[in-house]
């Protein structure tokens, strides 16, 4: 059987990031820039007040009880600014153009008023409160480089610079199958014996859509090798097909021989020392990755988040693709790890310190619903790993943000 950490080192070794495509800045958040971004003009344009208060000279405000005539008043958005004469100020707000002869906002909160006349109660500072032209970004330079994901506050910039579009690496198109005889419709009519909802379509889509990707579910394929192989070549265009059951090796799982089949000698593996989920199976059908998953719910989604999760990320321009461990605290003892790398679901919580704790204690079945529900992520054990007792430490996968929402 192959290592975990094999397993994935052969699939992202075939897996290619797709083709750029042009997008809406609006649609761009968390997606990786393909392109430069270089400043087609400066930001700010032009040297405006970062304060409200009073532009003026700062040579004619050398001290306290200054006073200068107030001769305008620019509010942000002017598009007509005076000259600042020698010895007077004007009356200016947040965001207005520095008139010219003018070097210094001084802040209201420093003068006070007497009709056409403003007092300074203490000496200006060459500079102060004055955004100047280009010191944001000044036309010309690199201001977002390609293989960053961009952020909410990288689309402000892109706005600010006049680009409402930008280059991008495509979404991954996911076409999502499961196979088996027992599965049904989420909306027909209630299961009958030996018959289960196809529910873990549903998941992997959402799981798909986490990762960035488009999914694409397609009803439940009927446990017999031709209807399984229709399937595929009909799926092929997609960038990935994720299946799901069929991978082990009962009499009807089929799923592992088709997949073995199309992708020839480009067939991967089917046993990975995981647990949950030890058959799995990957290869590529033409220019599409094909991934089998087992059909049991918790080893779906482990060996989703082990394997095609970083496939998806690393087709759209990522390159930190793998999930990152993280050193927790053991809320109960756990037993000594066996002859797999187990992935335990586990609660995940912070003391008062901060201190980050998790707890396994929870159905541990391959098939339990439950508690992928209420996973914040896994607890790894490592192959023949000794036994912990509580309050040791282990490495997790978080696998849910609300963990670190007050870390």
């Amino acid at each position: 059987m192959l290592s975990v950490a094999e397993a994935q080192r052969r699939i992202l070794a075939v897996i290619s990031t797709l083709p750029s495509v042009e997008t809406f800045i609006s649609g761009s958040v968390n997606r990786v820039l393909a392109e430069d971004i270089v400043a087609g003009r400066n930001l700010p344009a032009w040297d405006n007040s970062a304060m409200d208060g009073y532009a003026v000279k700062a040579s004619d405000v050398t001290g306290s009880s200054q006073r200068l005539r107030v001769i305008a008043t620019i509010p942000a958005g002017a598009c007509e600014v005076p000259t600042l004469l020698p010895g007077t100020a004007a009356r200016i707000f947040t965001g207005a153009p520095l008139p010219e002869g003018a070097d210094t906002v001084m802040i209201q909160e420093n003068t006070s008023i007497d009709g056409e006349y403003v007092t300074f109660h203490r000496a200006a500072r060459h500079r102060e409160n004055v955004r100047q032209q280009g010191e944001d970004a000044k036309a010309g330079s690199t201001v977002l480089s390609a293989g960053r994901v961009l952020s909410p506050g990288d689309i402000n910039l892109l706005a600010s610079l006049g680009r409402s579009r930008v280059s991008v690496y495509r979404r991954p198109k996911v076409a999502i199958i499961s196979t088996g005889d027992e599965l049904v419709e989420i909306d027909g009519p209630e299961p009958g014996l030996g018959q289960i909802i196809n529910s873990n379509v549903y998941a992997l889509a959402a799981a798909v859509q986490l990762a960035g990707g488009v999914p694409v579910i397609t009803p439940p394929v009927p446990d017999n090798p031709e209807s399984i192989r229709n399937a595929f070549l009909s799926a092929r265009s997609a960038d990935a097909i994720v299946t799901c059951g069929g991978m082990s090796v009962g009499d009807f799982d089929y799923v592992r021989d088709v997949l073995r089949e199309l992708t020839s000698d480009e067939y991967g593996f089917w046993k990975v020392a995981i647990k949950p989920g030890k058959p799995i199976g990957f290869g590529t059908l033409g220019h599409c990755a094909l991934f089998g998953l087992p059909g049991n719910p918790a080893s779906a989604w482990v060996t989703f988040i082990l394997f095609v999760r970083p496939s998806l990320l690393k087709m759209q321009g990522h390159t930190m693709v793998l999930p990152l461990p993280r050193r927790a605290r053991l809320a109960h003892a756990l037993k000594a790890g066996g002859a797999r790398q187990n992935y335990l679901r586990i609660a995940a919580y912070r003391d008062a310190s901060g201190e980050l704790w998790v707890d396994a204690s929870r159905n541990q079945s391959s098939g339990a619903l439950t508690s992928i529900a209420n996973a914040d992520g896994l607890a790894i054990v490592a192959p023949s790993a000794p036994a912990r007792e509580e309050g040791d430490s282990i490495d997790v996968l978080l696998l849910n943000t609300r963990v670190d929402r007050h870390s």
